[in-house]
């Protein structure tokens, strides 16, 4: 009995042991990439253990500071408060909690932390950076913060077997009319394609609550084959955004002309009110009411407006984020004849975003979309109703700090009552996207 309590004895101790030895090279090794600069990894090997070690002040410092270092900056802020809480007498991890606060903007906070490291008597050349961060705290206005600005540049090429989501023969069978050729421009069409897109960003922080924001992203596709297809897409937004406890309120006015063959085609401007709160256990709810304006430079009774209210939740769970989705919404014709091209919208969709390491992510997005119209068009009996299901993967590869390899492939099949819109379509593109900060 007393060797059997022995064996266990030493069981237990090597089980313990062993967990010591495992987990303290976990540390040592997020300790040594943050060392090497090797941000990124250290930051994912810490989330991959950190229900093992969540709580323990060394592991809290080296996750926060990778955080921080990452631009995960609040995930930064809850592990170096953890830290400062179990030890508020080391300087360091409170320097970087303050350096986290203002990433955020939170300066009140950051000097707040300032202020507790001077307390605790730092050498002399830590107290004359801090004292140098203080002044310059202290006597910055919001008026005069330095405005972030960031833009992107991509260049790709690929291939669309639909471009113009036209119908598969030239010929259909139609009520009363019987057999009908369809002209060029409405039977499917494929070709190869290039593609540029250039978006600008720019950001201001008025107060720790108060944000304004606007953003201009240009997109070209030029057709080898078909130059009439050709697509010019320009989106302009401005807004602001305000944070006020667990919420943020987010107002946005865009525009969205759009040059089909070189000739302006339609023109949306659009008006979205939001609000976001976080749900814990990294979640967080958006829900947004949307008011448009659909301008058809071609056709005018195809002129509508429109009301969307939509909601989505995102949770991020390890290294995937996911998104679900649903959105309601009705048109309103300017004309009574233009029944025909308004509709009464409903539908859902799934976003999941995954990384598999430092250099490398993919996305998967489904989606799919009921469309029923208000009204007949003339040489049909039935008003049309559409069900659309649209697949999307894409993938992106770091190839340095701020070149990207991009690849996606989308298909989407419309089902439709009415035989001439049962479509499908598929695109795929390769190219790179450059990032400037």
């Amino acid at each position: 009995m007393r060797i059997q309590r022995v064996y266990v004895a030493v069981f237990i101790l090597g089980v313990l042991l062993s967990t010591s030895t495992y987990g303290n090279d976990i540390l040592g090794q997020i300790d040594k990439l943050n060392k090497q600069q090797a941000y990124q990894q250290a930051y994912l090997l810490a989330r991959q253990n950190r229900e093992n070690h969540e709580g323990e002040p060394r592991f809290d410092y080296l996750y926060g500071l990778a955080a921080l270092q990452t631009g995960h900056y609040n995930e930064a802020v809850f592990a170096l408060e953890r830290v400062t809480a179990t030890e508020p007498a080391v300087i360091r991890p409170r320097l970087e909690l303050a350096r986290a606060y203002l990433k955020l903007n939170n300066n009140k906070a950051a000097i707040r932390e300032f202020k507790r490291v001077l307390s605790l008597n730092p050498p002399d050349v830590v107290r004359q950076n801090v004292n140098h961060y203080l002044t310059s705290l202290q006597t910055d206005s919001w008026e005069n913060r330095r405005a972030v600005i960031n833009s992107l540049l991509s260049l790709s090429f690929g291939f669309d077997d639909n471009i113009n989501f036209g119908f598969d023969d030239d010929e259909i069978v139609l009520p009363v009319f019987g057999n009908i050729r369809l002209n060029a421009d409405s039977v499917k069409q494929d070709s190869g394609f290039a593609e540029a897109r250039y978006q600008l960003n720019y950001r201001k922080a008025d107060s720790h609550h108060f944000n304004r924001f606007s953003s201009a992203a240009i997109t070209h596709r030029d057709y080898f084959d078909n130059g009439d297809f050709n697509l010019t897409d320009l989106d302009i937004r401005t807004g602001f955004t305000f944070n006020k406890n667990k919420y943020q309120y987010q107002m946005v006015l865009r525009d969205r002309p759009v040059l089909l063959g070189g000739e302006f085609y339609t023109n949306t401007i659009g008006l979205d009110v939001a609000l976001r709160r976080g749900l814990g256990l990294g979640s967080v709810l958006t829900a947004v009411v949307s008011l448009e304006d659909y301008s058809h430079k071609v056709e005018s009774l195809r002129n509508r407006s429109r009301a969307i209210l939509s909601a989505k939740v995102d949770k991020k769970s390890g290294n995937n984020i996911h998104q679900f989705s649903a959105f309601y919404g009705e048109e309103f014709p300017y004309d009574n004849a233009g029944k025909q091209f308004s509709r009464d919208l409903v539908g859902i969709g799934y976003r999941l975003a995954h990384t598999w390491n430092v250099k490398n992510k993919s996305t998967l997005k489904l989606a799919y979309q009921h469309n029923k119209h208000q009204g007949p068009y003339p040489i049909y009996p039935d008003a049309r109703e559409d069900d659309r299901l649209t697949l999307k993967l894409g993938h992106e590869r770091k190839l340095s700090k701020n070149l990207n390899l991009i690849m996606d492939v989308q298909y989407s099949d419309n089902d439709s009552n009415l035989k001439l819109y049962d479509v499908t379509r598929t695109q795929a593109k390769i190219g790179v996207r450059y990032e400037w900060d």
